[in-house]
């Protein structure tokens, strides 16, 4: 289900195009009637002038000279006087169309960070019901090679049906892995320690099976460096939540085309529009995790919010849109961001 209406910032980009039009079409409209009033004032001056000349022959005509020289002063007034009005109602409907603009995107940025806030919930359910599949806890009880074997193919099953995981690990107490999912780096990945992965580390901590850890989005080094973000728990003997601890399961989400599908696909955007905004995720630190514009990917991003949903001009007078997530069911979101950057046309 597609989290954009992207008629609404086609529309929005048709009513600036409009307005900018009608300030241009005002300015030339000023322009050139000053350049009459100045060429009336130069003809009655000279009238004027030929008038005082002509003594009392030129009497009367020096009044017509004068009258017009005043008409054309009283014009310039008025024309002036409606090109303020004017400039105010377009400088008014422009701060509306930007207003609305912002709103807009401001409700396109909240779609996309929940979108994946609700998405990423069922990972943390995931991670713990798989965490007690009998093969993962067996291979950990009994270091031979047939149940070990069989963990990989059990989890093997559950790779080939949820296409959102690059990766399934299971790791023993000591990080060395005893089990995995996917067989294009399987070779490389057995028995190898990952004893020093942070969601080793951080899963090892966990009290319960009730529990899960989330790493940042990252390269992962063992998987070619394709982008993950991973959640893992646990796995306790006999799959009691409370059991002896054997070792940790961590689920590697396809982050590279799970967060490069939400800034680019789902985000909706014309052709015409991609031109112009830069739609990106960003984390609780603020980092950039992804970005329709690959150059800012995983560099911080000096978002003007640490909370909320809205939007303001930045230095360069571009329109940045941001929501922060509101979280989804008992998942907090880790505080994620949705920004939406329409840059300054020109």
């Amino acid at each position: 289900m597609s989290a954009v209406r992207p008629d609404d910032t086609n529309s929005a980009t048709t009513m600036r195009t409009v307005i900018d039009a009608i300030d241009g079409d005002l300015r030339h409209f000023g322009n050139a009637n000053r350049q009459v009033v100045v060429q009336t004032k130069l003809l009655a001056l000279n009238a004027v002038i030929e008038a005082a000349r002509a003594g009392d022959a030129g009497r009367s005509f020096s009044v017509v000279a004068q009258e017009v020289q005043r008409l054309s002063q009283h014009a310039a007034e008025a024309a002036d006087r409606f090109q303020l009005s004017m400039q105010a109602r377009i400088d008014r409907s422009r701060d509306m169309v930007g207003d609305l603009e912002g709103a807009r995107l401001t409700d396109l940025a909240q779609g996309l960070v929940q979108l994946i806030v609700r998405n990423l919930y069922e990972r943390t359910a995931d991670v713990r019901w798989w965490a007690t599949d009998t093969a993962l806890w067996q291979a950990l009880l009994d270091r031979n090679a047939e149940p070990a074997a069989y963990a990989s193919q059990r989890l093997a099953v559950i790779h080939r049906y949820y296409s959102v995981y690059s990766d399934l690990v299971l790791v023993d107490l000591q990080g060395k892995v005893v089990a995995t999912a996917n067989p294009t780096y399987r070779h490389g990945l057995l028995g190898a320690d990952l004893g020093s992965e942070p969601w080793v580390r951080a899963a090892a901590a966990l009290t319960s099976g009730d529990e899960y850890t989330m790493d940042e989005v990252r390269r992962s080094s063992v998987h070619g460096d394709r982008q993950v973000l991973v959640y893992a728990t646990g796995v306790h003997e006999r799959g009691d939540s409370r059991g002896k601890l054997l070792g940790m399961l961590g689920v590697y989400f396809d982050w590279e085309l799970q967060g490069s599908t939400i800034v680019e696909t789902e985000a909706g955007l014309s052709s015409e529009a991609k031109d112009d905004i830069t739609v990106m995720l960003l984390d609780g630190s603020g980092r950039v995790i992804a970005s329709s514009d690959k150059e800012r990917l995983f560099k911080p991003f000096p978002l003007r919010a640490s909370s909320g949903r809205g939007s303001y001009l930045d230095d360069a007078g571009g329109l940045v849109s941001y929501a922060y997530t509101l979280g989804y069911q008992e998942y907090d979101g880790r505080n994620w961001c949705g920004v939406i950057v329409r840059h300054r046309e020109g």
